[in-house]
């Protein structure tokens, strides 16, 4: 699902709701921190979208994205990718859990997602 004039936010005939964003693995878990609030609780995401509660609104998304550029926040990081981390039993948690972030994390393609209009469909 794409749009010339920007991302586009589909509910499909079953329930489910997907921001496409095609902006990449990095940026759209940077963008499920961001946007908790209108993440689906699995926060299953991918390099082309992201999934969405089936309960929002055109309303809803849009006053969460309006000043979601300001308040960018670094993805969330599990335990299992902690103990993975090189080093990692030498290193105080929070700096474990900061880098792994900080790798993950993708400002730039967020901020430029965040930036495009918000269009919404809803299919059949």
């Amino acid at each position: 699902m794409v749009h010339p004039g920007g991302t586009l936010v589909v509910r499909d005939g079953d329930g489910d709701v997907r921001w496409w964003t095609f902006a990449g693995f990095r940026a759209n878990a940077t963008l499920i921190s961001t946007l908790s609030e209108l993440a689906d609780p699995t926060q299953r995401y991918d390099d082309a979208s992201i999934r969405l509660r089936p309960d929002l609104d055109r309303e809803m998304v849009g006053r969460a994205v309006a000043d979601a550029a300001g308040r960018i926040c670094q993805p969330d990081v599990n335990e299992k990718a902690l103990e993975g981390l090189k080093f990692s039993a030498a290193l105080p948690h929070h700096l474990a859990a900061a880098t792994l972030a900080t790798r993950l994390a993708d400002v730039p393609a967020s901020q430029a997602v965040l930036a495009e209009p918000v269009r919404t469909a809803y299919l059949a």
